[in-house]
């Protein structure tokens, strides 16, 4: 029974982390959006789980967007997804799309600042 609430502690944490990362991108998304369009490309920060990972990658803001229009999911540098949390769902040559499930997608979706009612101002500016 410890090891599940262990597994369950980790898998939280994991989680947290990439909500953390994904808010960064967020803050990104914003600038661009008031100073390029929307098929110019910007770097991106890595979504995945672990706190040190500072890696990059390029996307245009449609990309990202389309990314974002799933709560549940995240982009991270190929390579980095995390199978105890996450499936990968899309490969890029330099990206992954990962979708949480379980534990994971719950703090994913609760700590995504979107939701139905409130479009992002991608959505706004299209």
């Amino acid at each position: 029974m410890g090891k599940d609430l262990d597994t369950d502690r980790e898998e939280e944490r994991r989680a947290t982390n990439e909500v953390f990362f994904r808010s960064v991108n967020e803050a990104i998304e914003q600038q661009a959006l008031r100073f390029g369009g929307i098929d110019d490309e910007y770097e991106f920060i890595c979504e995945c789980s672990s706190p040190e990972c500072v890696e990059r990658m390029t996307l245009t803001l449609r990309q990202y967007e389309e990314i974002r229009s799933h709560g549940s999911r995240f982009v991270v540098v190929a390579g980095h997804a995390d199978p105890l949390v996450e499936q990968v769902v899309e490969r890029a040559e330099d990206h992954h799309v990962v979708e949480k499930d379980g534990a994971a997608g719950i703090i994913a979706e609760q700590g995504d600042p979107r939701s139905a009612e409130t479009p992002s101002d991608f959505e706004l500016e299209a």
